[in-house]
Order: structure tokens, then sequence, then C-alpha cells
């Protein structure tokens, strides 16, 4: 399930990570940067469910446009080994 890693204090909110350690290596490293080690109030790791907006990276679905040049690269593809087989 994945994690990412809020900083209220500045707004910042982490990519997904798919395990909670990458969450909190993420908030180590922006609290050493940002905030000189100091840990800001409301700070959090949050799990965040498979059907968030937010979790798009983790599921692609194709557009009608993908769709279009799936089927041209298989229809080329397909002619391209069938000229090949006749001739």
């Amino acid at each position: 399930m994945p994690y990412m890693y809020n900083c209220p204090r500045c707004g910042t909110t982490s990519r997904l990570y798919m395990g909670r350690y990458g969450a909190q290596e993420h908030g180590r490293r922006h609290r050493r940067i940002r905030h000189g080690g100091d840990f800001p109030t409301g700070e959090r790791i949050e799990h965040v469910p498979w059907r968030s907006p937010s979790s798009r990276a983790f599921s692609w679905r194709p557009t009608k446009g993908d769709a279009i040049a799936i089927a041209v690269t298989v229809f080329l593809v397909v002619w391209g080994v069938w000229h090949q087989v006749t001739t």
C-alpha cells in the first residue's frame, strides 16, 4: 500500500512510496534540508488508499489516442510480417 510524507508547515507532500520506509526517509531528508533537522508540528506519514486520485501514477489507463496508436502499431507489425512471409 502506498505511503506519502506530509509537512503542514511548508505544505510539502511527497510522491507516493510503496513502503512506509521510503516515505520516512523522504521526511528525514526534508527535515534536514528545509527545517535544519527540527520536527515541524503536525508532520505525518499518510497511508494512501489505492483508489486515491493521487495514486494515478500506479494505474495507467489508455486514452482514446493511446488505443489508436496501439492499433496502428499492431496493424503495421502484422502487415510487415505478412509481407515478409508472402514475398
